[in-house]
């Protein structure tokens, strides 16, 4: 059974008013931030009519506009990512992971946008976006993706209540090991936000990037980062409950996920013998996790390898073009896994429940992954280069 729209406030259809608007400075704040990173473009009527760069700035803020628009009447006006049998309207949590989907959005946009263009993804977008997650979901862990959970009652049916869903399960109804609660716990997430803190915040570019997004990352920034990150994670442990809970969500969210580019990057790499993908993509997905948690970014990552041979065989097929950026396909995975959540988390949760079957499930994807690539490159007379 379908939840009915409610008569709350949040899901009249006169808060479009307001969406279109949001939407139209979200585009507007995405064209731009897009054409600083590019190194600007020039202004003015005849230049808009000759550079698809500053066409692409007229046209982003009416398309975010829309889409936020239609973001806003899925998730709220038709509750269409709550567990189907939850009527219940919250409006401030309903606004709240709106917020926390269209800005995740912005930023899955803007890296897909440069990566077609450049086939990079720059650390100024990924770098603020995993800060972002973490922070966000310290703050409020209650606009994660939305789960049931059933709570049992003596001499009646289990109660199906709402939640969230963390890094083990249900936020509310799972609680975290007691280990993790400790300082242990806060030893262990401080060392993966160091791993991630080395790793992914690069002293510069790679050689070979434009030179528009090239330029080494200031010592002082990778020292705010370690400092802010050390601050935060205390303060979240301090306080305990939730907070703490969210954030270790999403660091683990961004670990796991970071963890199955870099383990398909490397099984690729080696099968062309070449590197098969950038460390950018290792980059977005750690984004993806701090801001959605480990198991929608999994199921992303399966989606995007489907997504991403589809759209290999179809370039290839129809303009002889052998190398794609995959950043694109792990957006469109995303962006599919976040709007079809209640059907997807609906058929896969059985899954999670059986969690080696799930890792091998993963291991078994990447390796055909490398095999699949080693035999197309064997195919083509070693022509993807």
């Amino acid at each position: 059974m379908t939840a009915a729209p409610d008569a709350s406030w949040c899901q009249s259809p006169l808060l479009l008013l307001a969406v279109l608007p949001i939407g139209g400075i979200a585009g507007w704040l995405l064209a731009r931030g897009v054409s600083w990173l590019l190194g600007g473009s020039p202004s003015g009527p005849a230049a808009a009519r000759a550079s698809p760069r500053v066409r692409a700035r007229f046209a982003a803020p009416a398309l975010m506009a829309a889409a936020a628009a239609a973001v806003w009447w899925w998730e709220i006006r038709m509750l269409g990512q709550l567990p189907s049998e939850l009527a219940t309207v919250d409006c401030q949590t309903l606004w709240l992971r709106l917020a926390a989907h269209l800005i995740l959005g912005s930023l899955l946009i803007a890296a897909s946008w440069i990566d077609l263009r450049e086939r990079i993804i720059p650390d100024a977008i990924t770098v603020p976006g995993v800060l972002g997650g973490l922070a966000w979901n310290a703050f409020l862990p209650a606009t994660l993706l939305p789960v049931g959970r059933e709570v049992a009652r003596s001499f009646a049916t289990p109660l199906i209540e709402s939640d969230v869903l963390g890094a083990f399960g249900p936020l509310a109804a799972t609680p975290l090991p007691a280990w993790l609660t400790g300082p242990a716990g806060l030893a262990a997430m401080a060392g993966g936000f160091a791993a991630w803190w080395w790793f992914g915040l690069p002293p510069g570019q790679p050689p070979d990037a434009p030179a528009d997004l090239a330029g080494a990352s200031p010592r002082w920034l990778a020292a705010m980062v370690a400092v802010a990150g050390g601050l935060g994670l205390t303060a979240a442990w301090s306080v305990g409950g939730h907070h703490w809970a969210g954030l270790v969500t999403a660091l683990i969210g961004l670990l796991v996920s970071a963890g199955i580019i870099w383990a398909t990057r490397a099984g690729a790499s080696r099968a062309l013998g070449r590197e098969a993908m950038g460390f950018g993509d290792v980059t977005l997905m750690a984004m993806a996790g701090a801001w959605l948690g480990w198991q929608a970014c999994l199921l992303a990552c399966l989606l995007a390898v489907f997504i991403g041979l589809f759209h290999g065989v179809s370039q290839l097929l129809r303009h002889s073009e052998s190398e794609l950026p995959f950043g694109p396909s792990l957006c469109l995975g995303l962006g599919l896994v976040i709007l079809a959540w209640r059907s997807i988390w609906t058929a896969a949760e059985p899954q999670f429940e059986r969690p080696l079957e799930m890792a091998l499930v993963v291991g078994l994807v990447i390796g055909m992954t490398a095999l699949t690539l080693w035999g197309w490159a064997r195919l083509k007379g070693g022509q993807l280069r």
